[in-house]
């Protein structure tokens, strides 16, 4: 049982478990020490002897256990009042503890006052634990950094963060409403539009300027690299293409320079190496010297020439073709130029000056000024220019009227059938004659009015001779192509007359020649084309020149064009136009860049730089569309 006792020193009382009972400990309170009294002394029977420890064991074990305590921090009885003097009137006032630390009015001057704390003494003197705080109030304090995803005595739930990353909970979304979701979608569609017209114009910038490059290096070589020993007619062809590209309103060179170029052009071909590519780059010179025409307002920026300046250069080129076929082809397209351009007039005008004086007559059985006058008329019809068409129709009227003994014109019978079918015809031809010209002109009429399969399908036309049936095919195959018809008879014919490869003189070999240039508006087999290269008589001057013209309309014929279709274009012959402008067709297609930039790194001059040309050409093209 426990033994009461009492301090001498301090008075108060204590108890202590009965293994103390006559040691002498130091007192809980006051430290002073005590000899805790013996147990009473009580009988008992004999124990087996037990080995006991020494008395000075046993008071360092008390002292020991009472070392390990931590007595209960006592604070001293504070009074339920706060006491002071009033700072005003010096009185005592009380207040009761739960004001300690506010403000209350003084119960004897009504003054306010603060009260102060409540103090508290301890004891037992300052906890060794709490270590005091000299700093200013003010100061930071450093607080220790919380481990995340901890939960700490502060917390008294477990954080949101915590639950949804446990998976404890599923965060709910308000769904968006009908308005907000056209916002969304309006603002991502403006951001893939503006993205992609910026990545367009990027690229597009970005070939420009490595277009330029090329095409000023291709102007340095033709005037002392590579290309400066080249045949004439590459160089003027190259020259035609560089100021096509110059035309471009991305590029800011003057037309006064551009026409320059292309007179520089023009005099290359007195250089080009045969008759036939001659012609071909007359052609090419044409189309590029009708570019230059514009309005006033390109006028005044130097971006154009004037209308009457360019129909005065046109003039030149046109009384340099060699062979009559390719005049009456230039004519047309010029024709078209000048509708597309807004100058209808311009095109009579034009024709009539470059036919004045002119000897034409290649046929003493044809009239082919008539027939030059037709075929303007023909394009001026096809655009509705009535007026135009009415001024054609009295010029050939008054050319018979004024000479009745004029031959007669095959397509100027096309045209008054198709354009004044209320009249008669100017001039009076044999239905049933075998005659070329009167069964040439029979042939137009019935193109117009949709017969000529009963006569090209009958047994006599075709047992006729190859030569005659190629002349007149020839003619009604150009009719045609500007009418812009598919006639299956026609074209059934023509690839026979084609392949046939019938070349027994000059006259012939030019016809083979205007089909090759017409022949993708007709429609003729790639096929019929390499049959009629394989026959070129050997013994012609420009053989070989021949026969890659052939090859160049085999390859046009060609729909889809792929790296395999290089082949064909090798196979043509080098430093010909025929192979170049079969280069350049192929830089035109904007779909060959890749692989054909690639095939152009390991090509030799002159087809390199036309594949360059045509690649800037496409790239300008498309950047207008866009």
């Amino acid at each position: 049982m426990p033994v009461q006792f009492s301090c001498n020193a301090c008075k108060k009382k204590f108890k202590a478990a009965d293994k103390f009972a006559g040691k002498t400990i130091p007192c809980p309170s006051c430290k002073f020490p005590l000899i805790v009294p013996a147990l009473p002394v009580e009988v008992s029977l004999p124990q087996p002897s037990v080995k006991t420890k020494s008395q000075a064991e046993q008071d360092i074990e008390a002292m020991a256990a009472l070392a390990l305590e931590e007595p209960k921090q006592q604070e001293t009885e504070v009074s339920q009042l706060i006491q002071f003097e009033c700072t005003f009137c010096d009185e005592k006032v009380s207040f009761t503890l739960d004001l300690g630390g506010k403000q209350a009015p003084c119960p004897s001057c009504r003054r306010i006052l603060k009260i102060p704390m409540p103090a508290v003494v301890n004891k037992n003197g300052p906890d060794w634990k709490k270590q005091p705080d000299k700093r200013p109030s003010g100061a930071l304090r450093k607080e220790e950094p919380e481990l995340e995803g901890t939960w700490n005595s502060t917390m008294d739930t477990v954080s949101r963060d915590a639950l949804l990353e446990a998976g404890a909970i599923v965060e709910e979304f308000e769904p968006l409403t009908r308005a907000e979701k056209i916002k969304r979608l309006v603002l991502v569609m403006a951001l893939l539009v503006f993205g992609s017209l910026g990545f367009f114009y990027w690229s597009s910038y970005r070939g420009k300027v490595n277009e330029d490059a090329q095409i000023a290096k291709i102007e340095l070589n033709i005037k002392s690299g590579e290309l400066v020993n080249s045949p004439g007619e590459i160089k003027a062809v190259l020259l035609a293409g560089v100021a096509s590209y110059r035309l471009s309103d991305s590029v800011d060179v003057s037309a006064p320079k551009i026409k320059k170029i292309l007179q520089s052009a023009l005099a290359s071909l007195d250089k080009a190496s045969s008759f036939v590519e001659k012609d071909f780059a007359l052609l090419e010179l044409c189309k590029s010297i009708i570019e230059l025409g514009g309005g006033k307002d390109d006028v005044r920026d130097n971006k154009k020439l004037k209308w009457d300046e360019v129909q005065k250069f046109l003039k030149t080129p046109f009384e340099s073709f060699t062979i009559p076929e390719f005049k009456l082809l230039a004519l047309k397209d010029a024709t078209t130029s000048f509708v597309a351009a807004g100058e209808v007039d311009r095109a009579v005008a034009f024709a009539s000056q470059v036919l004045s004086g002119a000897s034409l007559a290649k046929d003493k059985k044809i009239d082919e000024q008539s027939d030059f006058f037709a075929v303007v008329g023909l394009e001026l019809f096809k655009a509705q220019k009535l007026d135009s068409v009415k001024q054609i129709l009295e010029t050939i009227r008054n050319r018979y009227t004024s000479s009745p003994s004029t031959p007669v014109s095959p397509y100027a019978a096309a045209f008054f059938t198709l354009a004044d079918k209320d009249k008669p015809l100017p001039f009076s031809y044999a239905k049933d004659s075998n005659n070329d010209a009167d069964l040439l002109c029979l042939l137009c009429v019935n193109l117009i009015e949709d017969k000529l399969e009963s006569l090209l399908g009958s047994a006599n036309f075709k047992n006729a001779d190859a030569v005659f049936r190629l002349n007149l095919l020839t003619r009604v195959a150009f009719l045609a192509s500007i009418l812009g018809k598919d006639i299956p008879i026609l074209k059934e014919e023509l690839n026979r007359i084609i392949s046939e490869g019938v070349m027994p003189n000059l006259d012939s070999v030019q016809s083979y020649l205007f089909l090759s240039v017409i022949s993708p508006s007709l429609k003729v087999s790639s096929d019929s084309w390499i049959k009629t290269a394989d026959k070129v008589p050997q013994a012609l001057k420009d053989f070989k020149l021949i026969k890659s013209r052939f090859l160049m309309a085999s390859f046009l014929a060609k729909e889809d064009i792929s790296p395999a279709i290089l082949n064909d274009a090798n196979k043509m012959e080098p430093v010909s136009l025929s192979k170049s402008l079969a280069y350049r067709h192929i830089g035109m297609n904007p779909k060959n860049f890749t692989w054909f930039k690639a095939s152009l790194d390991k090509a030799s001059e002159p087809e390199k730089s036309f594949g360059y040309v045509g690649i800037a050409l496409s790239a300008d093209r498309n950047l207008k569309k866009r």
